[in-house]
């Protein structure tokens, strides 16, 4: 094999390797960190459309309580009552923290499954976001304004999922899951070593920088192909969700991914960047090809 075919192949084989290594990187670094996890969804406590869908969820699951577990018959206003209340509990100082807390939850019970420490893996489960405190909230607040004899304590504790994902999905990528993990190290050392292969390959000064440019472009080759990617990706894990409740699921599976967005971007943007920068320090006039071979 020529020094340039070598040099060519190392950089296609350093180019294929991106998209892992992206994708790699940001589930070692921000999905299998409980704290990333939650500094990423965090922000979603303010997003205007998941208050509104939650405070939702919430007060119709306050009347369905309400209604299946008082023996006399609620006023007219019964329903008007609940949704206000629930929308004051979410846009209430304290939804953020419960925020956090609910998702910080969620991802530990992620782990558990994708990391095998759950034990056995319910089939029909899911990963959820549990809303039972907020209805707790609800429910204190209508029985104390309306008078109603009987205690919030007193009704079922039955919990109010927001659904995130399949607990049997998790365990079918457990295996993919863990080799991305482990390959978050390796991955870029061995596109390093791939770039280094090429580079050494080239001839002259003007041909390894230009072959540097061809690693560099590739990265943003490879960052396109992971923006390309991630539409289809949402909505395979959102088709996943129950209908009615695929809106709300979208909206954190999108923040979510979000952070890889910017990450590939990021990538694209560094790779033209230096890939440029390399081809025209390549066309600089100066020393003679044979001061630099």
């Amino acid at each position: 094999m020529s020094r340039h075919a070598l040099a060519a192949f190392a950089v296609v084989l350093a180019t294929l390797l991106v998209p892992l290594g992206i994708g790699a990187s940001w589930l070692s670094l921000r999905i299998d960190n409980t704290d990333s996890y939650v500094d990423t969804v965090a922000p979603l406590a303010d997003n205007a459309e998941l208050r509104s869908r939650l405070a939702d969820e919430v007060a119709n699951a306050a009347v369905a309580t309400l209604t299946g577990n008082l023996p006399i018959g609620l006023p007219d206003m019964f329903g008007d009552m609940v949704r206000t209340s629930a929308k004051q509990v979410v846009e209430s100082d304290s939804f953020p923290e419960f925020w956090r807390k609910a998702n910080a939850h969620t991802h530990r019970e992620f782990l558990a499954i994708v990391h095998d420490e759950k034990g056995v893996v319910d089939t029909d489960g899911w990963v959820v976001v549990d809303l039972r405190p907020l209805l707790d909230d609800v429910l204190a607040d209508v029985i104390k304004d309306l008078r109603l004899p009987i205690s919030a304590d007193a009704l079922p504790k039955t919990p109010v999922p927001m659904p995130v994902i399949r607990e049997s999905d998790l365990e079918r990528g457990r295996g993919l899951y863990q080799l991305l993990d482990a390959l978050a190290l390796w991955v870029p050392l061995l596109w390093a070593g791939l770039v280094l292969v090429a580079v050494l390959a080239g001839t002259g000064w003007r041909g390894r920088l230009r072959t540097a440019a061809a690693a560099a472009i590739g990265v943003a080759v490879g960052g396109v192909l992971v923006l390309l990617g991630l539409g289809p990706l949402t909505d395979a894990i959102v088709d996943q969700v129950e209908p009615e409740k695929q809106d709300l699921a979208r909206l954190v599976i999108e923040t979510v991914l979000d952070t890889l967005h910017g990450e590939a971007f990021g990538a694209v943007l560094v790779g033209l960047v230096v890939g440029a920068g390399l081809i025209v320090v390549s066309l600089l006039p100066g020393r003679s090809r044979a001061s630099y071979a």
